[in-house]
């Protein structure tokens, strides 16, 4: 999926957030093994909200509705039934960056420019990207990239613990799509599993019972074809193969 708003160095407006969260939660994405996220261009990922266009009077509405916008596009890539890779092929700032952060890792270009410009127009950004950041970087770090509003190289937030890979420009396409085999490669029910135990530890305490999730996806693998699949393949010494959203829900 590319993020296509080249004009506005990939800025994403209102209708194109609404159109991320659907097609995240539609057919070809239960079709597919993984989603790569990026932006049109080599220069941009994302810009983040796209605020042009609005009167002057109605610049702070249009700003919170897009919020509202960016965290449910946020949350329909955390929670996509598919892992969702950032391949940051240039800038990621803002919002764009909420949306990177939102993924399941992030592949970078070492070139591309990191940053998080909220506190440089006066905005307190929102609790759901702050916790992002901070769960990615831990608090200091995150407070000093949101304060300061200073954008950083890929290779600096790869040491703070932002972006996962880093890659050449002309690696990265390459280096995704390695990924993106890799997951393929695996079992889908214990990629779903994983990925939903995984997102219930990160939760608030009490918020979410991970035992009761990791049993039921545990019981749904242990019950199921993929694993029988897997121990077939492994005892006949060939690679294993899986049949995508057999019984993974």
């Amino acid at each position: 999926m590319r993020i296509h708003n080249p004009d506005r160095a990939n800025a994403v407006t209102r209708a194109m957030l609404r159109s991320l969260a659907s097609l995240l939660n539609g057919p070809a994405v239960e079709s597919a093994h993984a989603v790569l996220l990026t932006g049109a261009g080599d220069r941009h990922f994302s810009a983040g909200l796209d605020l042009a266009g609005a009167p002057a009077d109605e610049r702070v509405a249009h700003l919170r509705a897009g919020e509202e916008l960016l965290f449910q596009a946020s949350e329909a890539i955390a929670g996509c039934v598919r892992p969702v890779i950032a391949v940051v092929n240039g800038a990621a700032l803002g919002g764009g960056l909420e949306l990177a952060m939102a993924c399941d890792w992030r592949i970078a270009r070492e070139d591309a420019r990191i940053g998080m410009p909220a506190a440089r127009l006066g905005v307190v950004y929102a609790p759901q990207g702050l916790r992002r950041a901070v769960e990615l970087m831990g608090a200091a770090r995150a407070r000093r990239l949101f304060i300061t509003g200073r954008p950083i190289l890929a290779a600096e937030a790869f040491d703070l613990g932002l972006v996962d890979e880093l890659t050449g420009p002309e690696e990265l396409w390459g280096v995704a799509q390695r990924a993106a085999a890799d997951v393929a490669a695996c079992s889908p029910i214990a990629v779903a599993g994983t990925r939903a135990v995984i997102r219930a530890i990160e939760l608030e305490p009490g918020v979410s019972d991970v035992a009761g999730v990791a049993d039921r996806w545990r019981v749904r693998a242990f019950g199921g074809p993929d694993l029988r699949e897997g121990l077939r393949a492994f005892s006949e010494g060939r690679a294993p193969r899986f049949d995508i959203g057999a019984g993974e829900r």
